[in-house]
Formats: C-alpha cells, structure tokens, sequence
C-alpha cells in the first residue's frame, strides 16, 4: 500500500552528517542509517516487505547524497507514477508498452517510500510534507482504475472482452482501494497519533500475514499491469486481486474498530 504518515525524529534516528565532520554522508552510510531506524514491517504486503521498502532505502540514500528535500522525491515520484498512469488510459497495451508503465508506477511508488526515509535522514518530517505526500497518494488511487477502465474501453472492448459490464471491475476496485486507503490511514492516525512505529519498536512482523494481505498490494498490481496486453488474462487476475482486497477490507474493518474502543 501507501506509505504510513510521518514522524518527528527521535534522538536515536540517523542524522544528516557525518559526526565531526561537515561532509554528507555517502550512499552507503546513509543507508546503514536508515537500517536502524526503518518503520515497522508489521502489516505490510509482501511486495512492499521484500522489495519496495528496500529499493526506497537506496533511492533515499542517494536522494540525500545529492542534496535533495523530501517534498522533491515526492514530486518526482508523482511524476512516474502519473504519467504511468495517463500511458495506462492513451498508450495501447502492447507488450512494450505495458512493461513500460509498470515500471513507471513500480518506479514511483519507490520513491513515494523514499520521501518519508529520507525525511528520517533529515530529522525528521513536516505536516507540510506529509500532507503532500497523502495527497498524491490520494490523486493516485482516485485515477489509476478509472484510467484501467478507459483502457479497456478503448483496445480490449469488442476484441479482447465482449461485454461492458467487465468495465465495473475496474471501478469496483477504486471503490474498494479509497476506502481501505482512507480507513487505513484514520486508523493509523488515531492509534499512533500521526507517529510512525520504528521496526525496533514492535514485535517481529508476521510472514503469513504478509501474504495474506497481497491482495492489497499496490506493487504487486504493478506487476500484475503487465498482463494488459493479454485482456482476458489480465481481468482474471486483476479480478481476483479484488476479490481478495473486498474480503480483507470486510474482516479490516470490523477488527481495527474494535481495537480502537480497546485503547480507549
């Protein structure tokens, strides 16, 4: 999914120099610093555990190497992943062309984990910060399947799919990705009152329960993206994602309500 909300450094976070020096850090100190002070894994999608977390530790190494703020990495990863997405509608899904979109949005959901890295490596973020990271997250998830239903509408109806009524999947999906997003995130607020829990922090993040949440892997639709070329493959599967992302919504709900009148 998204990147969690923010938080103010705390004193035992990486700092932005070298001690006892006035140099910047290089790519490899910085991302030693960032392996002691990563957020905590405990609910993420395998993609995100595995590969997106990861690469968005070396994107924030070198961001920070080469001087950038995180509200610049955030801006670039807006511009991956919405051309991405406007390639997606405009673009026909050839197998060239569907690869290149992917890697587009798989690029810039990289570096949207990549700003909120970075900020610990500068003491920390902003409201300011945070809030334009939510929002490009926001104009993400309120296009990217609408921009999968014009797709489908313009190269795969009448050829690959034969009925309109498969449209509907696409917009189901948006439906059910804005309301786990929005829910997620009030959740995430009032438990930890806009903080962000460090790995140390918490108990060992459950595997299975890493795999059991991939239905609402936003990379692993990435991946899944590529499959466009091939329409009735790719509605299969997409399908089936969101299948599997209603059901978790429906059990998420209930549990994260019940959880908050516990910590009451």
């Amino acid at each position: 999914m998204t990147a969690a909300p923010t938080r103010p450094r705390h004193d035992s976070e990486p700092t932005t120099r070298t001690p006892g020096t006035d140099r910047r850090p290089t790519v490899s100190e910085n991302i030693q610093a960032l392996a002691s002070a990563q957020k905590s894994n405990a609910g993420a999608p395998l993609y995100s555990r595995v590969i997106n977390r990861p690469a968005g530790r070396v994107l924030a190494a070198v961001a920070h190497r080469i001087g950038l703020t995180p509200d610049q990495v955030t801006a670039i990863s807006a511009v991956c992943t919405y051309l991405g997405i406007i390639l997606i509608a405009v673009w026909r899904p050839t197998v060239l062309a569907t690869v290149v979109t992917s890697l587009l949005l798989m690029l810039g959901y990289a570096l949207d984990s990549a700003d909120g890295q970075l900020a610990r490596l500068r003491h920390g973020g902003s409201r300011a910060g945070e809030w334009l990271d939510h929002v490009a997250d926001v104009i993400k998830l309120s296009t990217i399947h609408g921009a999968i239903a014009i797709s489908l509408y313009r190269f795969a109806l009448g050829s690959g799919i034969h009925s309109a009524s498969l449209l509907l999947i696409p917009l189901a999906f948006g439906a059910v990705q804005n309301i786990h997003f929005f829910s997620y995130i009030l959740t995430y607020q009032l438990r930890y009152n806009g903080g962000t829990p460090l790995a140390k922090d918490e108990r060992k993040p459950s595997f299975l329960k890493s795999v059991l949440s991939a239905p609402t892997d936003y990379g692993l639709m990435c991946f899944v993206l590529m499959l466009r070329f091939v329409p009735v493959a790719f509605l299969w599967v997409y399908g089936l994602m969101l299948v599997g992302y209603a059901a978790y919504v429906v059990l998420a709900l209930p549990k994260w309500y019940l959880e908050l009148r516990r910590e009451r």
